[in-house]
């Protein structure tokens, strides 16, 4: 039996139809961490273990070739270790005189979060992105006058941007409602999936935390509830959807209880 046949019938035989099933990976053995999920009559299993490729869909009625094209990994192979990021000459260190990088920080209360840089040529509030301590990519918030695109990834080797050191992760619109949720809230780690749909490499990372919030913008309570059904399946979390009155960097009182009580 090959390797794809096995992972196929474990998934198949733990899965409760309409339910969900966590617990040791059959390929890597990780200890919980192979999740599968009956979706409508379509087992969805993932292992979140770095570097273990399990993950897969399996429909009912499908051959087996079908399954096998299905489970079939990626021809293109993913890199291992990102490059550091080299940090242009355009990207200083902030300083007084730079007066659109000091009232966005100011306003929205960051101004003593660490590392955060100034692009003098598109004016721009710089994030850096950590990966073992050093940077790979940086998230860039338009403050000037110019028409440009409010963010900017520098790089795109990053998949996320995460704050704090919680077991609950919080997940929010951008890197701004990140900090700022972490300044009220000591027990979570916040994340920005610096996209609009969740990935793979998303899923993953969540799968490490005890317990996810989705708090996305009022605007967004949909995706919300999308991305809490996702997280759910394929992680075996607990996991809520929270709709806000506001976006957290706006620190409304009554959100900010709300994500204090769940998290």
């Amino acid at each position: 039996m090959t390797d794809w046949q096995k992972h196929r019938r474990f998934a198949e035989s733990m899965t409760p139809t309409d339910g969900t099933y966590r617990g040791n990976c059959p390929a890597c053995g990780g200890s919980n961490t192979f999740t599968s999920a009956d979706i409508d009559g379509v087992i969805v299993y993932n292992c979140y273990k770095l570097g273990c490729n399990i993950k897969g869909k399996i429909a009912v009625g499908l051959t087996a070739q079908q399954v096998r094209a299905k489970l079939r990994p990626d021809s293109k192979p993913k890199k291992a270790e990102p490059d550091t990021m080299e940090i242009p000459a355009y990207l200083v260190s902030p300083t007084s005189e730079h007066w659109n990088y000091q009232h966005f920080v100011r306003r929205w209360g960051i101004y003593n979060y660490p590392g955060l840089m100034y692009d003098v040529r598109q004016e721009r509030v710089v994030f850096p992105i950590l990966y073992k301590g050093r940077i790979i990519d940086a998230v860039g918030r338009a403050v000037g006058q110019r028409k440009i695109p409010k963010w900017y990834r520098y790089t795109g080797a990053a998949d996320y941007f995460t704050v704090g050191k919680g077991g609950t992760l919080l997940i929010v619109e951008d890197v701004v409602s990140a900090i700022v949720a972490t300044q009220y809230l000591d027990n979570v780690t916040a994340m920005a999936i610096l996209g609009t749909s969740l990935t793979d490499r998303h899923i993953q990372k969540i799968g490490e935390y005890t317990k996810a919030v989705v708090a996305l913008d009022p605007d967004a309570i949909q995706k919300t509830i999308e991305y809490r059904r996702e997280i759910e399946a394929w992680t075996g979390l607990p996991t809520y959807a929270i709709k806000l009155s506001d976006d957290i960097k706006y620190r409304n009182a009554e959100d900010i209880e709300k994500l204090r009580e769940i998290s």
